[in-house]
């Protein structure tokens, strides 16, 4: 039983939550609390996927439902993972320096899924992902902060380092669905930032009160080069962000790798992340109904202030999710493999 919607798990596990908080909004709730800690508790099944995506801009960002890489493989030659900032330890960096490693380098978060391109422009627009397409969210709001290039040439972006850290102004939208017209659009790309299409960079991208069950994609859509006439190629555009939740920031973990070009392609075998359920329809991973049990009443415990109670719960909680993952297993045991140097290195002839 690797998988579950929330209606279902509902119908067998409310029973579980004090019965002043039995609504299927509470029981949403308490999944949002326990779901994460169990995703980050083991491998379990159901809890790694497979993505591909181009490696062609020496980084890769992973999905939003992802939370960590734990292999990769860059033009079929597999690549080890190294910890957050590993070039920069070793060798140091600057401008000149051309140095590669093969691996993918932790490169902490980025505010969207893809840059947007160094000397050109663009315009942000959003897209349903849920049938039908021409029909927009009714609810919610998108907060976006951006650059133009022609902050630049208004002198905006000069500003003095020895008072200022930043290092260039932001102009900032907030797209209210609520007051947008919400049926009968064409199906395709809808506008979110209509006047400015000159947008060279992108600070920050939030969202709140969104519509439930409704994922959009934000865009940026090619204008041509930055400070001149518009010219669209479809081929250039961008994604930006994907938005199903009702509340959230647009972050997406990324890795860097070099030595890639414009046909490089990596496969990366990913953990989930826990995404808030916000709907009776959502999928939840989960390993057995008797986890989900003791972790609801884990929670209960806590909520009552019963710390022996809610550790003996968690406890349990523990303990079935290393027999599940023994039972999944099957035959495939995990062999002994010790790297003294790290991950990717070793010394021949110990095991």
């Amino acid at each position: 039983m690797p998988a579950l919607t929330t209606q279902q798990l509902e119908t067998t596990h409310k029973k579980y939550l004090d019965a002043s908080n039995a609504s299927p909004s509470d029981f949403w709730e308490a999944l949002n609390e326990i779901m994460p800690r169990i995703y980050k508790m083991g491998y379990w099944r159901e809890m790694l996927l497979e993505h591909s995506q181009s490696a062609k801009d020496e980084y890769i960002s992973l999905p939003p439902e992802t939370d960590s890489l734990v292999a990769g493989i860059l033009d079929n030659s597999p690549l080890p993972t190294r910890s957050l900032w590993h070039d920069y330890k070793i060798f140091g960096t600057n401008d000149r320096d051309d140095t590669l490693l093969s691996s993918f380098i932790d490169d902490g978060y980025a505010p969207t899924y893809r840059d947007l391109v160094s000397g050109s422009q663009y315009t942000i627009k959003y897209s349903s992902l849920k049938g039908p397409f021409n029909k927009r969210p009714e609810l919610g709001r998108i907060n976006i902060k951006y650059r133009q290039h022609s902050d630049a040439t208004n002198h905006h972006g000069v500003v003095h380092p020895e008072t200022k850290l930043e290092l260039s102004s932001y102009s900032e939208v907030t797209y209210n669905f609520a007051r947008s017209y919400s049926s009968g659009d064409a199906a395709g790309f809808e506008l979110a930032l209509v006047a400015d299409t000159d947008v060279t960079d992108i600070v920050s991208i939030t969202w709140s009160d969104m519509e439930s069950d409704h994922p959009i994609i934000v865009v940026a859509e090619y204008q041509g080069v930055a400070g001149e006439s518009i010219t669209t190629d479809s081929t250039k555009d961008l994604m930006l962000a994907e938005i199903n939740s009702r509340n959230g920031v647009s972050r997406y973990r990324r890795f860097r790798v070099g030595g890639t070009n414009n046909t490089s392609t990596a496969h990366l075998l990913l953990k989930r992340r826990w995404i808030d359920c916000d709907s009776a329809h959502d999928l939840i991973h989960i390993p057995s109904n008797a986890i989900i049990k003791h972790a609801l009443l884990g929670k209960l415990g806590e909520d009552n202030g019963d710390a022996q109670r809610a550790e003996y719960h968690w406890g349990l909680v523990a303990q079935l999710l290393e027999s599940d993952t023994d039972s999944y297993r099957g035959s495939a045991k995990p062999a002994l493999n010790i790297s003294p140097n790290g991950v990717g290195g070793g010394m021949l002839g110990m095991y």
